[in-house]
């Protein structure tokens, strides 16, 4: 007979009920078995590589008519900045482009800004752009962009 099977005999026979003790043991069994069902039921936490970012996409366009907007117009939906190369555009067609392109970017939020006299950058509102060029342009109360030189 073991030391312990021993020993509970002898609590037995003086009076002390051994069953006190099974019921701890339930009692502590019962708590393991409710921590472990409330550790599992916690959602997994969920790990984020930092590094891990999702890479904006610049995109470069040199239309040759006013037919190659609706692809250009695919990109400000997909919130793309665009650079456009109106270059090879006839006047009037650099024109139509240039304006359906500024309501096309205005709609969706973002902003136009002139790089040189054919080229233009279309962005996102995510997108900040700073200007290094020596001319600041500002907002005014209307809405309407303001061009000042960096000396006034």
């Amino acid at each position: 007979m073991s030391e312990t099977g021993l020993w509970r005999k002898m609590l037995d026979f003086f009076g002390f009920d051994s069953n006190d003790d099974n019921e701890n043991e339930e009692r502590e069994d019962q708590v393991e078995e409710n921590a472990v069902g409330f550790s599992n039921t916690k959602r997994p936490q969920q790990i984020v590589d930092i590094r891990q970012r999702q890479q904006m996409k610049v995109v470069v366009v040199q239309p040759r008519s006013f037919e190659d907007v609706p692809t250009m117009v695919e990109h400000v939906k997909a919130r793309r900045p665009i650079i456009l190369n109106l270059d090879v555009c006839d006047a009037k067609g650099r024109q139509r482009v240039l304006d359906f392109m500024s309501g096309a970017t205005y709609g969706s939020g973002g902003r136009m800004q002139k790089i040189s006299e054919c080229i233009f950058l279309s962005a996102p509102s995510t997108v900040q752009i700073d200007n290094v060029t020596g001319e600041i342009s500002e907002e005014d109360p209307t809405g309407k962009r303001l061009a000042v030189k960096k000396g006034e």
